[in-house]
């Protein structure tokens, strides 16, 4: 079987609730580790890396999370990107990072297995901003900061 029918078995197949709440804004979310427990049932033979990068657009940094599924040769990626908020008052640096990189690595995962989070609270101006890779929408996210 090649990697895209995998892909795609995974795809229909995956479950993750979001079975966990925000207390502080009463809200319901998945996070990353969701995910990864949902999925590594599915995998069926092939191999899941996650990986981040820090990147500087101006004075913007973000990190930069690739999601990519493998099987033998075939490869298939996504990217998604996080805000790193370096002003944010009550973390420290490594907090702040961390959970950049939590978001922007949840996001990969959810363009890669096609999770739906068109109702995520998330998506609220006060969270780090996601996206699919692409120049365009880095290009907005800098233009909305």
């Amino acid at each position: 079987m090649k990697l895209q029918q995998k892909l795609s078995a995974i795809q229909q197949n995956i479950k993750v609730g979001k079975t966990r709440t925000n207390k502080f804004a009463n809200y319901k979310y998945r996070n990353c580790e969701d995910i990864l427990t949902a999925v590594k049932p599915l995998l069926d033979g092939c191999s899941l890396k996650i990986t981040d990068e820090i990147r500087l657009v101006g004075e913007y940094v973000y990190v930069e999370a690739t999601a990519e599924i493998s099987l033998g040769e075939e490869l298939t990626q996504t990217k998604a990107q996080a805000f790193i908020d370096l002003h944010k008052k009550g973390m420290s640096a490594e907090q702040k990072v961390g959970s950049a990189s939590s978001y922007a690595r949840k996001f990969a995962l959810n363009g890669l297995f096609l999770l739906d989070d068109n109702q995520d609270p998330d998506s609220l101006k006060s969270a780090p901003q996601a996206s699919v890779e692409s120049s365009d929408a880095i290009k907005d996210i800098m233009e909305d900061l």
